[in-house]
């Protein structure tokens, strides 16, 4: 399988050429690509370390620079050296990536988490197998990078300061909770799909728990998911896109009740449809009712409410589908909600 390494560039390549040789001059990238080709790995820069260690034959290699000029000039030259040495390689510059430290905080680190993502899906989606090696650039991009990783599967590598070895973060095998993102998801979507007033904001935030405020960041007058925000929101759209095709079957009862209901009932109700397909999501997000043998979802301070329960293969059975401000979740807690009762089910389709 080909393997695709996305390589965060720092300036370690700049800074030990300078060592040996004194300032760069006019001819930076040719003396620099000598200095490449006559170092060793361990001597040239933090990324010809790690990506040493790393490398098997039909790699390609993604470096993802910063925006300014002596990232420009060593993911340049770090192109050049591996290309000759046969690897396939790209560079990909992070917009608003710099020195300037507002812009780094927001900006920047969002375009470097919304790169890394977007290139993961793209190289997952023709079938390659995707690493990180975030040992070069700022700290908070490897934080970031490594942050990325986690939330997405990809193994993260970097060679450790002291021991001067590959350390490898391979993808964890904790389910993480989303909870919070689906519990207030029309949230996040409204203000992930434009710019947002912060005075806009905080109108809403007014009635969100204080948590939701751990994943925003304020600049200039916007308020915007945060740089981890933003990498804990995509994954969530990702946990649920893994789950979409997951076998979902309403009664002809709850069929009735979703296409009689009004638009935006129909679409709160899709919402949840959509989430109780997560295993991870109907876990943390069901209760148990009495005078019912179904599971109820979501529990909380939502309006609607899905009586299912799942087969042995994990399909979903949905027997009803009821809310609080027209009393029927009420009506259906003192009828009872039983499964013996639900013979006919037909797979759901969202109208």
């Amino acid at each position: 399988m080909v393997r695709t390494i996305l390589t965060t560039v720092g300036t370690s390549l700049l800074t030990n050429f300078s060592r040996q040789h004194g300032d760069v001059g006019a001819d930076t990238e040719e003396r620099i690509l000598r200095f490449l080709r006559e170092s060793s790995p361990e001597q040239a820069s933090a990324e010809t370390n790690s990506l040493s260690r790393l490398l098997k034959d039909g790699d390609r290699i993604v470096f993802l620079h910063s925006e300014t000029d002596e990232g420009k000039l060593c993911a340049a030259a770090l192109d050049k050296y591996f290309t000759s040495q046969g690897h396939s390689c790209e560079v990909r510059e992070i917009p608003a990536l710099s020195y300037h430290q507002s812009r780094f905080k927001m900006r920047g680190l969002r375009s470097l988490v919304a790169m890394m993502i977007d290139m993961i899906r793209k190289e997952a989606d023709q079938g390659f197998e995707v690493m990180i090696n975030a040992t070069g650039g700022f700290k908070a991009e490897i934080a970031y990078a490594t942050l990325v990783g986690l939330l997405f599967d990809v193994p993260v590598y970097y060679i450790h300061e002291a021991f001067r070895e590959i350390i490898e973060m391979p993808p964890s095998p904790i389910a993480w909770d989303y909870s919070l993102l689906a519990d207030y998801e029309e949230f996040f979507e409204w203000l992930n799909t434009d710019l947002r007033l912060t005075k806009d904001v905080d109108t809403r935030l007014k009635v969100l728990p204080g948590e939701v405020k751990l994943l925003l960041s304020e600049e200039d007058g916007y308020t915007m998911l945060s740089p981890a925000g933003e990498v804990f929101y995509e994954a969530y759209l990702a946990h649920l896109e893994k789950f979409k095709d997951v076998g979902l079957f309403l009664s002809d009862r709850a069929c009735k009740t979703y296409t009689s209901a009004d638009a935006n009932v129909k679409s709160m109700y899709a919402r949840s449809l959509l989430k109780v397909r997560s295993p991870v999501l109907r876990g943390n997000g069901s209760a148990q009712v009495s005078n019912c043998d179904c599971m109820v979802y979501p529990k909380g301070r939502k309006d609607e409410r899905i009586f299912y329960f799942e087969d042995t293969r994990g399909a979903i059975y949905v027997c009803e589908l009821s809310r609080h401000t027209d009393q029927s979740y009420k009506r259906l807690i003192s009828r009872g909600v039983k499964r013996k009762d639900y013979n006919h089910f037909l797979p759901f389709h969202e109208v």
